[in-house]
């Protein structure tokens, strides 16, 4: 019996890409997915909205973390996507590591939930927010800059616009909730809590990671430019 031949590096590398690319759609979109079953299951309770102050998750802490854990792999599936998928004028190194870095806060934030607290006021819960603090900083940097070299890649410069738009917002938000984290005395708008800041960037920079999973689909499965 003569044995079929190996895939050649190239069908590998592509076979590698389209897996990526698969794997980040799916994780970001099961972070959503389950955000939205947690609203039904616990009214009232989002883990969006948990990173700006709300956190009584209850029963359902194994889908919370489940969630934070699907969120941080399809991350980090993205960032080799990313890298496999865009040329090198439209790659930003520095990006890539931040979201990569996002990644990695996402999977504390998972191994580390919050317990049944009003605030978090135990040792793990501070763990949590602290993690989703730094990890949505290094997202912000993480988007204005890759979104920037969207443009020079012939696959992603239509994207360029919308991912950039979406960045920009997602960095006017963090901006906003780190001055009023830092002078809380001298708040620019009286009637807004600094948490809807910090949700507005979140909810801003995950349809950004979306989007960005659902390109990097289109892209492994259609027409690919010569990198």
């Amino acid at each position: 019996m003569i044995s079929s031949p190996n895939p050649s590096p190239n069908k590998q590398a592509v076979k590698q890409f389209k897996k990526s690319a698969t794997i980040a759609l799916i994780g970001i979109a099961y972070f959503l997915i389950a955000d939205v079953a947690l609203y039904f299951l616990k009214p009232g309770y989002e883990l969006i909205w948990a990173s700006g102050g709300g956190y009584d998750v209850g029963s359902y802490g194994f889908l919370a973390a489940s969630a934070f854990f699907g969120l941080g792999l399809g991350s980090f599936a993205l960032v080799i996507g990313l890298f496999q998928g865009l040329s090198r004028s439209g790659r930003s190194w520095i990006g890539l590591l931040l979201l990569g870095i996002w990644g990695v806060g996402m999977l504390i934030a998972g191994i580390f939930p919050v317990e049944v607290e009003a605030y978090p006021d135990t040792r793990f819960g501070w763990i949590h927010i602290l993690s989703i603090l730094w990890s949505f900083f290094c997202l912000t940097l993480s988007t204005i800059l890759l979104s920037r070299h969207f443009k020079h890649d012939e696959n992603w410069h239509r994207f360029y616009c919308l991912a950039l738009i979406l960045a920009l917002v997602t960095l006017a938000a963090s901006l906003l909730f780190f001055y009023e984290l830092l002078f809380p005395s001298d708040r620019l708008f009286d009637n807004l809590s600094p948490g809807i800041y910090i949700v507005t960037g979140l909810v801003t920079g995950l349809i950004w990671l979306l989007l960005t999973a659902v390109r990097l689909r289109f892209v492994a499965v259609g027409p690919v430019s010569k990198r």
